[in-house]
């Protein structure tokens, strides 16, 4: 199988405003107390998504400066790596990565950076996550797509239907509830549909 990165930026992508309002803060402490803060929504598709690709997790620079190691062992983000300092944010981050060796052919950066702070060359690997939300479902799939991995059905939301094809259907079972006859009887309780003789 061919190699897949995660190039993970954590702030607003794990941790987020929505998750601290839930869990009533944020980890910023550089202990191990900080592990409460994490979104375990997020957390979740950021291990899902290295299960299903086979990725390996490479973090921000700037994330860890002043993080124990024990943390990333806590959250079981299984990361490989970190990017090297940079100016210029996490796409001069991780330009100076790949420029220490071989660029996968698969690979996403997942961040809140704006695609136009990101180089040119790495925009269409990016998916950016909204800060106030963290990491949702779709960001999940976008991020799967990027890494060239179809989407397992068991993260799939459940199908919608229509209102109004809803409500046209409901009115259909009653029509045939009401006049069987007319419908064939298909929609009657089998108790009360008479044999057909043979």
């Amino acid at each position: 199988m061919a190699e897949r990165l995660i190039m993970l930026d954590v702030p607003g992508v794990l941790y987020s405003d929505r998750s601290r309002t839930r869990l009533g803060g944020i980890p910023d402490s550089g202990t191990l107390r900080d592990v409460r803060f994490f979104d375990p929504v997020a957390l979740g598709f950021v291990r899902r998504l290295f299960g299903v690709a086979g990725a390996r997790v490479v973090v921000s620079d700037a994330w860890r400066r002043g993080t124990p190691a024990a943390i990333l062992q806590q959250l079981d983000l299984q990361v490989e790596a970190m990017t090297p300092p940079a100016a210029g944010g996490h796409g001069a981050e991780i330009e100076a990565y790949f420029a220490q060796g071989a660029k996968p052919v698969h690979y996403v950066i997942i961040s809140c950076a704006a695609p136009e702070s990101m180089p040119e060359a790495l925009r269409e690997h990016l998916v950016t996550v909204d800060p106030a939300a963290g990491l949702t479902l779709e960001n999940f799939q976008q991020a799967l797509g990027i890494l060239g991995v179809a989407c397992p059905s068991t993260v799939m939301p459940a199908p919608k239907m229509d209102a109004g094809l809803k409500a046209k259907l409901a009115q259909l079972q009653q029509l045939a509830r009401e006049n069987p006859a007319r419908f064939g009887g298909a929609l009657a309780p089998a108790r009360e549909r008479t044999p057909v003789p043979a």
